[in-house]
Parts: structure tokens; sequence; C-alpha cells
């Protein structure tokens, strides 16, 4: 099977926060675990399922010792949505394109 991305993608697991993306309202927090990043999307695994199409929020946060963290934050459209175990935790697998994102720190 050939390769058809356009961006290499990294093996990452880290903690990643979604924000469901409503006509500009916010709701629930989602949290799941990242499978691979890539700086065209993201995979990552949840309890909660979405839809395709979905616009969300979404910010990743690497682990870091010391005091400042830095961490990635942006706008993403679900673009892929599959079952991916039949446990309750991190069930289903999401695809993401990301539309825009920022780098940034805290203290």
């Amino acid at each position: 099977m050939e390769e058809r991305r356009a961006a290499r993608r990294y093996k990452l697991a880290l903690q990643i926060e979604i924000r469901l993306d409503y006509d500009l309202r916010e709701f629930e927090r989602i949290f799941g675990r990242t499978r691979d990043i890539s700086t065209y999307g993201f995979y990552f695994r949840s309890a909660q399922a979405l839809s395709v199409g979905m616009k969300i929020r979404f910010s990743i946060m690497p682990p870091w010792e010391g005091g400042t963290h830095a961490f990635i934050s942006g706008r993403a459209r679900v673009a892929r949505v599959e079952e991916v175990s039949e446990s309750s935790v991190d069930h289903v697998g999401v695809g993401a394109v990301i539309e825009a994102y920022k780098f940034g720190q805290t203290e």
C-alpha cells in the first residue's frame, strides 16, 4: 500500500484535551491520548465518540520537568472516526486535520 500522506508522522503518545466548537461556543472537555502527530494533523484515542466534520479545539501538552511547560493548541476538523476496541476506555480512534495551531508556554 502506497503512503499518501503529505507530511511525516511522528509516533507520540501525549495527553490531549479536546473542546467541541459549536457556533463559537466551547462545550465540555474531552481527554485522550495521541497516537501520532504531523504538521497537518493528528490521531488520538478517546472514550467519547465524535462525528466526521466536527470542528474542535485542541491542546497538547508534552510532559516536561521543571518550571516552564510548552504546549501546542489550535483548531482542527475531525476527518475520520473508528471504533478501535470494545472497552469503555479510549475505545474511539479519531483522525483530525489541523486548521490552525500555535506554540505557547506556561511558567
